[in-house]
């Protein structure tokens, strides 16, 4: 699977062979009547899967809904999945069919992946479709977030505390209620270089009534912005770094998409385990989303030097 696929679409499937042995267990009896419990209820196959504007390739992990949990220890192809993959854009009609492959799992054994190649677009909507031989299907679909306004960020004031030692900004963030992943952006330049950094943030912060907010650490921050410097000044791209200075920051922030959004704004593994807890998914199991994109930056010129920077 993608390397960034949230660790709670995986959790949540580990959790449904267990189930169905659980049922199994309460339902079958001593006596001679013996009562299959498996009923798939018109549930074909169990997705997990996103689409990400960051990527031109996506993935997508495949599930036959059958009595036995499937258990693939090779790829060949005895183990083959009946079901082709489609996803369409609604606004253009344009239909891409994905690729079946096999990923290694952590047990060791290898599970049904789909992969395709196209490029997401904001606010369009996707519509996936896991079609069998003989026609049914399962569907599911996902809009790509999208925010209209460039100044989204309510800043509040930068407070230096501790001696000025330790600097920091509180965002509000209205219209993003489940931000998956923060990025802190800083611009520095020198004699018309200019350098833009990242530092990671995670998902920190809580969930308001209208979106989110959250605390910048900028002194802590800085740290990163020096370190890009003397790489700078190492590589020979730059003589010395006494004359730079930072001159802009900025968010960059991976939105879900409104379906996306877990009980109380918290990716609680224990709560997502459960069956039917958040799935957008038709005549099937599991979650096909998608993460979108919004980036705000604005001048900190007047700030450099009191976040430590010469100039």
């Amino acid at each position: 699977m993608h390397s960034a696929l949230p660790t709670f679409m995986l959790h949540r499937f580990r959790w449904i062979p267990v189930l169905m042995l659980i049922m199994a267990v309460t339902f079958t009896g001593c006596d001679e009547t013996i009562i299959d419990p498996f009923e798939n209820d018109e549930r074909y196959f169990t997705v997990y899967g996103y689409l990400d504007m960051l990527e031109t390739q996506h993935t997508l992990r495949v599930v036959p809904v059958t009595r036995f949990a499937e258990d693939i220890e090779s790829t060949s192809g005895e183990f083959d999945i009946d079901a082709q993959v489609y996803t369409t854009d609604l606004m253009t009609g344009t239909r891409t069919q994905w690729e079946h492959t096999y990923a290694l799992l952590e047990d060791g054994s290898y599970g049904h992946v789909f992969k395709a190649q196209f490029l997401v677009r904001m606010g369009r909507t996707y519509k996936l479709e896991v079609v069998r031989s003989d026609g049914t299907m399962t569907t599911a679909e996902t809009s790509i977030p999208v925010i209209h306004s460039a100044t989204l960020l309510e800043k509040g004031p930068v407070v230096f505390e501790q001696d000025s030692t330790f600097i920091y900004q509180d965002l509000r963030i209205p219209e993003i209620t489940s931000p998956w992943e923060v990025n802190l952006i800083y611009l520095w330049s020198i004699d018309g270089i200019n350098r833009r950094i990242f530092v990671p943030y995670g998902r920190p912060g809580a969930r308001t009534d209208d979106g989110w907010q959250m605390r910048i650490n900028l002194s802590d921050d800085q740290e990163a912005v020096k370190d890009n410097v003397q790489w700078s000044i190492d590589q020979g791209w730059i003589p010395n770094g006494d004359t730079y200075n930072v001159n802009a920051m900025g968010v960059q922030i991976r939105i879900l998409d409104k379906n996306w959004d877990p009980p109380n704004g918290v990716f609680d593994p224990e709560v997502l385990a459960q069956p039917g807890v958040m799935s957008n998914v038709q005549n099937g199991f599991g979650f096909f989303g998608s993460v979108g994109l919004f980036i705000e930056e604005w001048n900190i010129a007047d700030l450099s030097t009191a976040l430590g920077h010469p100039y």
